[in-house]
């Protein structure tokens, strides 16, 4: 029964952090790092948010092959099959969130800092189910692998080279800046702490259950 358990919070993970990226979005103060390139990528070539990011996990998992070489997991090929359920829940909770429209500052904050829960728990089951990273997450975990560090650690790096990838991004194709607010450095900086602290008290919880 554990087994089968571990599978399907594996599945409610991705769509849990699939909705949190929505919500990201919908707060309007620059997306999660999590999805910012698939974004702005997005709003370049007009194709669907869950499209860009299906594109930009595969690009992700190249770079794990290279960063791990030998040490790559084979069934790590599969976060490009869950990358697209995972791109298929990302325009789906896009659709389920479309209600939410804050009109002011503080409504849009509080979406951003509930966008950043969401994604911090689904990043949790994630990885405490330990069947397939998601291509963003793959990457960090293989990064701490090579580097000898905790995911928490070395997550708030990568997030910000996201960002920075963002607007290069949207200063070169675009000519403004998408996607790209303090929103955005928010997310980047607390949802790795955020983690760590759900990890410390939950830990012992999920262990039963999985």
């Amino acid at each position: 029964m554990k087994k089968y358990m571990r599978y399907v919070l594996y599945l409610i993970s991705l769509f849990i952090i699939s909705l949190g990226a929505a919500i990201s979005i919908k707060a309007n103060l620059g997306t999660s790092p999590l999805i910012c390139i698939p974004y702005v990528s997005s709003i370049i070539t007009n194709l669907s948010v869950g499209t860009t990011t299906f594109i930009f996990g595969f690009v992700l998992v190249a770079l794990q092959i290279i960063i791990l070489r030998g040490d790559f997991e084979k069934r790590q090929y599969l976060q490009i099959v869950m990358g697209t359920i995972f791109s298929a829940f990302i325009d789906f909770s896009l659709m389920l969130v479309d209600f939410i429209n804050p009109v002011d500052y503080v409504s849009q904050l509080v979406v951003l800092l509930v966008s950043c829960l969401v994604i911090a728990i689904g990043v949790l089951l994630e990885i405490k189910t330990e069947v397939i990273y998601l291509p963003p997450d793959g990457i960090i975990v293989a990064l701490s692998k090579a580097l000898k560090k905790e995911f928490g650690k070395i997550k708030p790096y990568c997030d910000v080279t996201f960002v920075v990838i963002t607007v290069i991004l949207s200063m070169v194709f675009l000519g403004y800046l998408a996607g790209v607010r303090e929103g955005t450095v928010i997310s980047a900086i607390i949802i790795g702490p955020i983690v760590r602290v759900l990890k410390k008290y939950f830990d012992p919880y999920l262990d039963l259950i999985i």
